[in-house]
């Protein structure tokens, strides 16, 4: 008695069946894989806030609770603030955040590469001027510190908040841009869109997180001296557009 073995092999039908079903799978998991890479870096980028913060503060404490000068000075042999932080953060590539679309006009570039973040200019005086000091901060958890931004300096101006909403903008003043070519730091929002996305904002306390354009532009505290965070000056002091043609901050 002899027996024949017998070859299995997929018909036509079931290979169809096979590849529509991984097409299906495919379309469905890419977008879940590429949200959840885009959420990684928005934490990574909220990290490098947040270390950038403390290492500030740390420089604070050992300099009589001064802040930096905004540009270094010839004394200390440093340029800029992301070198005078360099021996509490020993880390150079902390200052750029890897979500960041570079411009030549757009930041400071040297040997540490982008920096992709900007000062409050309140705390970060001009060399000559004096020094801005942690005590005269009376709501440090409430005023920005450091943020992603366009540019090296946020004022407490609609038009300098730009800069930090509209952190992933190809020009350093976001505002002189039409409301579809301003593009935020995270999420995909543009000038009209105000909750689609954000940036990393690190606050006087040293706590960073990520906020919303329209909370970057409504309830991040940026003037230090005003008198209370209801204060308008807590925020802008001014009413102006975000974008051409867009919203006015009033």
């Amino acid at each position: 008695m002899t027996s024949k073995s017998r070859k299995s092999a997929f018909t036509l039908i079931e290979l169809l069946v096979v590849i529509a079903i991984i097409a299906i799978l495919a379309a469905i998991l890419f977008p879940v894989f590429a949200r959840a890479r885009a959420q990684a870096r928005k934490i990574t980028c909220v990290s490098n806030i947040k270390q950038i913060g403390l290492g500030t503060l740390m420089y604070v404490q050992d300099y009589d609770e001064t802040f930096m000068p905004r540009y270094g000075s010839a004394s200390s042999g440093a340029a800029i603030w992301a070198v005078l932080i360099q021996p509490y953060v020993k880390n150079k590539q902390i200052v750029g955040c890897t979500e960041m679309t570079p411009e030549i006009q757009q930041t400071w570039k040297g040997s540490y590469g982008w920096v992709g973040y900007g000062m409050n200019v309140y705390m970060w005086k001009n060399v000559g001027t004096p020094m801005a000091i942690l005590a005269d901060i009376p709501y440090p958890s409430q005023t920005l510190m450091q943020a992603d931004s366009t540019f090296d300096d946020i004022y407490g101006r609609a038009r300098r908040r730009t800069r930090v909403a509209w952190a992933n903008t190809l020009a350093g003043s976001p505002y002189n841009l039409p409301c579809d070519q301003v593009r935020t730091r995270h999420g995909a929002a543009s000038g009209l869109d105000l909750v689609g996305g954000g940036s990393s904002v690190g606050y006087a306390d040293g706590h960073a997180k990520y906020q919303t354009a329209s909370a970057i532009f409504y309830t991040v505290g940026i003037v230090p001296t005003a008198v209370e965070p209801t204060d308008p000056m807590f925020h802008e002091g001014a009413r102006d557009v975000v974008c051409v043609g867009g919203p006015t901050i009033p």
